[in-house]
């Protein structure tokens, strides 16, 4: 009786996965590899889709752990097996994870497919289902094989005439459902784009097959095979598709690729023009969807005089210079012919050159440039044009306070220092106040660091304790409780913690000195 084994490999390091999953024929040697995922959490929402035979799993990784992933999945499903991938300075991680129920262990150094075939095949029979059963494969690829061959860029031997029949069409395109912007879950995305995907094709009656991918990285990857005629049915298909999407409130982001008629090309396609198109997101933010096509439809072209803007700065004219930046850097929403890290590196390096100027001129710019960091960080880490535009604005703003020698005394600042005193009672957060301000969180917690030399939670500490001083001191009708909630602390334990902490006595104390 034939079996196959299905197997979810765990790592954060892609080509981590991709060097295992592509180490072996692995239908052949009687295995099935059912997903792929870069830690704890994500693969136990695979666990639960494909309910796989054994976990190959790293131990150390983002989010959720080896270890924790190795004491969940037993708990649920202890007919499932884990092998535990290390490193040779793991070994307490890997010992702690067999208290787990963990069946084995590798190290990455020295994997091979002829030990790993060993560990499998010896796991496999400690399993109830594939146990006494020979794990055997067909020696013929499966053509969802070959598809994630092809895709992930290895070379395989096939019969084309077989493809062909399963795939009767000339030309081909990818599309691509990002789920990582969606708050439903991979699994959920996954059968609701097939179902939505699957009636849009039905009711189109046109010459175009869609077949489902192995998803990657948190993409779920369709191949369509179409002819000639039905490309402009391709197009409806995403642009139906999205406008589904977003009247279910699934939150997906759909790409669409070129059009190609060899099938070898689907790795170079997914890796070099899809990405182009996802990375695309940044610049037209308000998009559900983007076609490869359309992007190709350029507009004029928009560049910084990087010569110029350098010129300015070293003649200190920074009024036109910061101008010069905020133009270009406002001109970039719905720009097709940019690209995202290009533009991030270089608003980075104009920002510097800033900060460098100043200091070349002595200009009190000494806060600009310990926080020049963050800006970079907030900079590189901002998911849409617009967060950037905001970022640079401000950083401006902050760089001409410098010229002018008015940072210390920012009205902005001042604002926030009024607010947070008038809101003492209320349960302020920075990112709530960050919000009010139109700040993000990250730049607020510098910029308050800077301006004030203290820190936001530090400062609201202090400031709700000296309020809690006077009370203490002029209001003996209130109680202790009563006073640390009418200066923002609803614990009372924790009021008291904090103030002393702060005042290096209990409030009671205070009281009564």
């Amino acid at each position: 009786m034939e079996a196959k084994g299905r197997i979810l490999v765990v790592d954060d390091e892609m080509l981590v996965r991709q060097g295992i999953i592509h180490l072996l024929n692995w239908e052949s040697e009687g295995f099935q590899i059912v997903g792929e995922a870069a830690n704890g959490k994500e693969a136990l929402e695979l666990v639960h889709l494909h309910r796989p035979h054994i976990i190959l799993t790293d131990i150390v990784m983002p989010v959720m752990d080896g270890t924790e992933l190795a004491k969940v999945v037993k708990a649920m499903y202890p007919d499932i097996e884990i092998v535990v991938l290390s490193s040779f300075g793991e070994f307490e991680y890997v010992r702690s994870t067999f208290q787990s129920g963990v069946a084995d262990y590798m190290l990455k150094p020295k994997l091979d497919a002829a030990s790993l075939l060993e560990v499998l095949h010896k796991t496999a029979q400690r399993i109830p289902e594939l146990r006494g059963m020979e794990l055997t494969g067909d020696s013929k690829h499966s053509l969802d094989y070959i598809l994630d061959k092809l895709i992930s860029g290895y070379s395989i031997t096939y019969d084309r005439q077989e493809l062909e029949s399963a795939l009767p069409y000339t030309d081909f395109a990818l599309l691509i459902a990002d789920a990582q912007l969606g708050s439903a879950t991979l699994q959920r995305s996954e059968e609701w784009a097939e179902a939505v995907i699957g009636a849009i094709v039905q009711h189109m009656q046109s010459p175009l097959t869609v077949r489902l991918l192995s998803h990657q990285d948190g993409q779920i990857r369709f191949l369509l095979n179409l002819d000639p005629e039905a490309k402009a049915a391709a197009a409806r298909l995403v642009r139906q598709l999205a406008e589904t999407g977003a009247s279910s409130g699934m939150g997906l982001f759909f790409a669409l690729s070129r059009f190609f008629t060899d099938i070898e090309a689907m790795h170079e396609v997914y890796s070099n023009e899809i990405m182009q198109i996802v990375n695309h997101r940044f610049f037209l933010s308000n998009r559900q969807y983007l076609i490869l096509d359309e992007l190709n439809e350029q507009g004029e072209s928009v560049s910084f005089d990087m010569e110029a803007f350098n010129a300015g700065l070293n003649r200190q004219e920074y009024p036109q210079a910061f101008g010069r930046l905020r133009s270009y850097v406002q001109s970039m929403p719905g720009r097709k012919d940019m690209d995202m890290f290009a533009l991030k590196s270089s608003l980075g390096h104009s920002l510097f050159n800033i900060i460098v100027s100043l200091q070349h001129f002595h200009y009190e710019a000494a806060s600009l440039d310990e926080g020049k960091y963050e800006y970079f960080r907030s900079i590189h880490e901002a998911d849409h044009i617009t967060d950037v535009i905001a970022l640079v604005e401000k950083f401006l703003n902050e760089a001409m306070e410098c010229v002018t020698g008015k940072k210390a005394g920012s009205p902005a600042f001042q604002k926030i220092l009024q607010y947070i005193d008038e809101h003492l009672s209320e349960p302020l957060t920075l990112t709530e106040v960050a919000k009010l301000f139109h700040f993000n969180a990250s730049y607020l917690s510098n910029y308050f660091t800077v301006h004030n030399k203290e820190g936001f939670n530090e400062y609201l500490n202090r400031i709700r304790i000296d309020k809690a001083c006077e009370l203490l001191r002029d209001n003996s009708a209130l109680s202790i409780a009563e006073i640390g909630s009418l200066v923002g602390y609803s614990d009372h334990s924790y009021f008291t913690k904090v103030f002393r902490k702060l005042k290096g006595i209990s409030p009671s104390l205070y009281r009564k000195n």
